[in-house]
């Protein structure tokens, strides 16, 4: 026998014992060729394919008839019924989405039925993980807790609620109303909208600027702003 008939019988004798596993899971192909694999039934795969090196993976298309690839979808639907439960660790994204889920419901659900901060809630209802870009200025304006006379006298720093222009000092009356802040005015909204312009005017970059500025103004014009009085200064016709 030469040795090209040899070559031959050895590679004929190889080609025999190499064992052909055929999927329409492409995905799956993908994932087994891949270096950077966290999940660890696909490195046990791996593991698996490395040390069997007459192991072949291949593909084929799906639902075209091909008599294998149909037993085995039929055999997997049957599995996922009348098959042997089967303890399968969870990938840690997995994980992570689902308990950034309990968290955000648990948060959703204490946000709805907290006693505080309910001026917030009014703005922004829904809870959310992503970053409003409100600057110190703005949380002042859309907590209410900044220098307003409707809120320092809570804490004995102004002797009254009312601004030196005679009305409540609360921050929709300077942003809209106060003769003394008139060029950080917005248009002041109709009673049933004033929920939509807190939220439009905390939604804009421009308008949280001017809210900015606003603020800076009360903080270092407290002088000007103080009421003399403990009423106000108008009178309902």
């Amino acid at each position: 026998m030469t040795k090209i008939n040899k070559i031959e019988n050895i590679m004929r004798f190889q080609n025999q014992n190499i064992k052909y596993i055929w999927s329409d899971s492409e995905s799956s192909l993908q994932a087994l060729k891949s270096f950077n694999v966290k999940s660890k039934i696909t490195q046990e795969a791996q593991m698996t394919l490395l040390e069997n090196a007459r192991i072949r993976l291949g593909w084929v298309k799906a639902h075209i008839g091909i008599k294998g690839n149909e037993i085995a979808d039929i055999l997997a639907k049957e599995a996922t019924t009348d098959g042997i439960p089967a303890s399968l660790p969870f990938p840690k994204s997995f994980l992570k989405k689902q308990l950034l889920h309990l968290s955000l419901s648990r948060w959703q659900a204490e946000w709805d039925n907290g006693e505080t901060g309910r001026s917030v809630y009014s703005i922004i209802p829904k809870i959310s993980n992503k970053q409003l870009h409100w600057s110190r200025e703005c949380i002042q304006f859309a907590t209410v807790h900044g220098p307003f006379p409707s809120y320092l006298k809570r804490f004995g720093l102004h002797s009254t609620d009312y601004c030196g222009c005679g009305e409540i000092g609360n921050p929709l009356h300077y942003a809209t109303r106060c003769p003394l802040t008139l060029s950080y005015h917005h248009k002041e909204p109709s009673p049933q909208f004033i929920v939509h312009w807190w939220k439009s005017a905390l939604s804009r970059k421009l308008s949280r600027r001017n809210m900015d500025n606003l603020i800076t103004f009360l903080a270092t014009n407290e002088d000007l702003i103080k009421s003399q009085n403990t009423k106000p200064s108008h009178t309902s016709a």
